[in-house]
């Protein structure tokens, strides 16, 4: 059993991995045009962050892949897309029933990086400061795809 106090803010004496994500102690984000051009909106602290820090959660509907397939070609027609793979049986799809964290751009330098936790025995990601990050700094991640796709659909800034 975790022994951290439940309402204490995130911090490095943190001793329960999963306990920010169970716990919901995610940081104050915002959401603005983004410093990518053409990417449209953004995901930006509003408070400093430091390396190792919990940021939030990445939320949504969990769907199947063949689901997430179907909707994918869908998104890909309206240049947008907040859909995550969870696992290889799963997807998240922040579409409709995503948090700010959807916004979250993609970057091959990012300053944040998604972890799998196991909460409860669920699988959740939780998204984790990778270097310290000023306040109202935007905040990226490696979404993971690979260059070598050749597909004028994938916006790859």
């Amino acid at each position: 059993a975790c022994a951290d106090q439940p309402n204490a803010p995130a911090g490095d004496r943190q001793r329960c991995r999963n306990d920010n994500l169970s716990m919901k102690r995610g940081v104050r984000l915002l959401v603005g045009e983004s410093s990518v051009e053409g990417a449209g909106l953004g995901l930006f602290t509003q408070y400093q962050l430091s390396k190792g820090d919990f940021v939030d959660e990445y939320v949504g509907e969990i769907i199947s892949q063949e689901e997430a397939e179907r909707r994918g070609v869908v998104y890909d027609r309206q240049n947008m897309s907040y859909l995550f793979n969870l696992c290889s049986d799963f997807s998240v799809d922040a579409t409709v029933k995503g948090n700010k964290t959807r916004y979250a751009n993609h970057s091959d330098d990012p300053n944040i990086e998604p972890r799998l936790i196991r909460v409860n025995g669920d699988s959740r990601i939780g998204f984790y400061a990778v270097k310290d990050i000023g306040s109202e700094e935007e905040l990226f991640f490696d979404y993971g795809y690979s260059t070598e796709i050749d597909n004028d659909q994938l916006f790859k800034p």
